[in-house]
């Protein structure tokens, strides 16, 4: 509510500036006195002090006078708004509140309302009221109405608590494209064994009869590869379990798979890319290639896998980047678009893998890697313990990733 400065206020205010001033200059003079060795007054200074004095006295009378009269003003408004407001509250439907009044009934208010609107209507109502001066008493009632303080959403903070969304919307990845290609074997120990041909037999023409041909001799060795195991622990309390939405326990378990999805995934890519690498195509692939040398390349490294393994190739593997790279690749001729989703091109599937290092592509078979892993894994463990109120919890599992077959995967750019 704004307050309005009276002239009487202002003088008022004018008047004792004015007096802080002299007192100042008064003060300033006689500090200046004190300073010398003879404290007589001049008869300059004299003039002076003279004229402070009077001008102080003149000051201090017409400001106690001004101080009276402006505190008469005030209690005489408020008298007569006490006044205003007896009389308003004397009308029926209407009373004291306060520094205003208060309707007791709807229908009052409505009545002032209407009489205040100045409508031809209104003026009629006032007329046969027979009261010609009801239109200046509603609006007078109106004025004093008092107002209802407001409720505001800061002082009803205990009816609207924070908006909570109970979803993560956080990237929680376990996909595995890469093993998901690769052949499957549970691992139940911690080596992995497996049998690698090393020599073929031949079969040859026979040069006349009785005569020996084709009789290299079939050699087969076992491989011996040790698995690694991925553990991941944690300990969670019992209220941040129960107390938790969503559920920490559970995202708990889901964060840690993701984690040993991206660990296991990246094991088996660097299989692959190691293998991949010492069979690479003689050219490799810009970082930019067109359409018909992205073409070139794959089917140099497929014909690289043939030739070193006589496999037939039948998967692309790819970092995120060339994935998303070659999906706005265009054969110049018909602007076909190269399909990168998981579905073929000829006897090719695209498969884009985190575990690959950024700009990798690789061309081979996917039955020559051979994947072992413990069923179920990662495998949810878990630990109550009382004494705390908390609960342990880890994952586990046995991993090995390897190319069966020395020559099956080829890679087609300078990713080393």
């Amino acid at each position: 509510m704004s307050v309005t400065t009276t002239q009487a206020e202002t003088r008022l205010a004018t008047l004792l500036d004015e007096r802080q001033i002299i007192t100042e200059k008064w003060e300033a003079l006689n500090a200046s006195i004190n300073a010398r060795e003879d404290k007589a007054l001049n008869e300059t200074e004299q003039e002076h002090v003279l004229m402070y004095r009077e001008r102080v006295a003149s000051i201090d009378a017409e400001t106690t006078t001004l101080a009276d009269d402006i505190e008469s003003t005030k209690n005489a408004i408020a008298n007569a708004s006490k006044l205003r407001r007896l009389m308003a509250g004397e009308h029926e439907g209407v009373e004291e509140a306060g520094d205003g009044i208060a309707y007791r009934t709807f229908a009052a208010y409505a009545r002032d309302e209407i009489l205040t609107r100045g409508s031809r209507e209104c003026s009629k109502i006032a007329q046969q009221l027979g009261e010609p001066d009801q239109v200046l008493k509603a609006r007078e009632r109106l004025q004093l109405l008092a107002r209802v303080d407001n409720t505001l959403s800061s002082d009803v903070g205990g009816l609207t608590p924070p908006q909570h969304i109970a979803q993560i919307f956080q990237v929680i990845d376990a996909s595995r494209p890469l093993v998901a290609t690769a052949t499957k074997a549970d691992l139940v120990r911690g080596q992995l064994t497996y049998p690698q041909v090393d020599q073929r037999p031949e079969v040859d023409v026979q040069a006349s009869e009785k005569t020996e041909a084709g009789n290299q001799s079939m050699k087969v060795s076992m491989q011996t590869t040790s698995a690694a195991v991925y553990l991941g622990g944690g300990d969670l309390s019992w209220q941040a379990i129960n107390w938790s939405t969503p559920s920490a326990l559970d995202l708990w378990f889901r964060m840690a798979a993701a984690d040993y999805a991206l660990k296991t995934e990246t094991d088996a890519g660097g299989e692959v890319t190691n293998s991949a690498h010492h069979h690479g195509i003689a050219t490799k692939l810009t970082s930019t290639p067109d359409f018909a040398t992205f073409m070139t390349a794959i089917g140099a490294g497929a014909a690289k896998v043939y030739a070193d393994s006589l496999r037939m190739a039948n998967t692309v593997y790819m970092a995120p980047d060339r994935y998303w790279y070659l999906f706005g690749l265009t054969s110049t001729p018909t602007a076909v678009f190269v399909d990168v989703s998981g579905q073929s091109v000829g006897p090719l599937s695209f498969v884009a893998s985190r575990g690959l290092d950024a700009g990798t592509i690789i061309v081979g078979d996917s039955s020559a890697l051979l994947v072992a892993e413990t069923p179920g894994a990662p495998v949810e463990l878990n630990v109550v313990e009382p004494a705390i109120g908390g609960l342990e919890v880890g994952i586990i599992g046995g991993f090995e990733a390897v190319v069966v077959d020395d020559g099956a995967f080829s890679l087609i750019t300078a990713v080393s």
